[in-house]
């Protein structure tokens, strides 16, 4: 019987804290994790790994995070990464924006980690049927 890899999760959140918390809780459930503090950093770490699923704040360094899911979308690459947007942004017209631009999801801080575990789950399982693109 084969093992099942592990889900790569690239979390770009420019708060520390918060991304290790992020980190700490996907790990518990069994995902590996890696963390890109500014935008330009999450895009080229998405670019090279190719992560399974993506956790994006907005409000980031060096590229906002809404640059961010368009860049990805547009790139062959990672142009299927399921994103989920985590943002403390939560006015209707930013999430709206943000789903325009690309995202699968979108979750306003402060958050549920029982609800954010969950809908990564559910982002995963319906790409599960998805041809990749890598």
């Amino acid at each position: 019987m084969a093992i099942e890899p592990e889900r790569l999760i690239l979390i770009i959140e420019d708060e520390v804290d918060l991304a290790k918390l992020l980190e700490f809780h996907l790990q518990h459930h069994g995902f590996e994790t890696l963390a890109a503090h500014d935008g330009m950093t999450g895009l080229n770490e998405a670019i090279q790994r190719t992560p399974d699923l993506i956790i994006l704040d907005l409000m980031l360094p060096k590229i906002h995070g809404l640059e961010v899911c368009r860049l990805l979308r547009s790139s062959p690459g990672t142009r299927q990464v399921p994103i989920l947007v985590l943002s403390a942004l939560h006015t209707t017209a930013t999430k709206i924006r943000g789903l325009d631009m690309g995202a699968d999801d979108y979750m306003t801080k402060p958050f549920e980690f029982a609800e954010l575990i969950s809908r990564v789950n559910a982002l995963l399982r319906r790409r599960q049927g998805e041809p990749l693109l890598r």
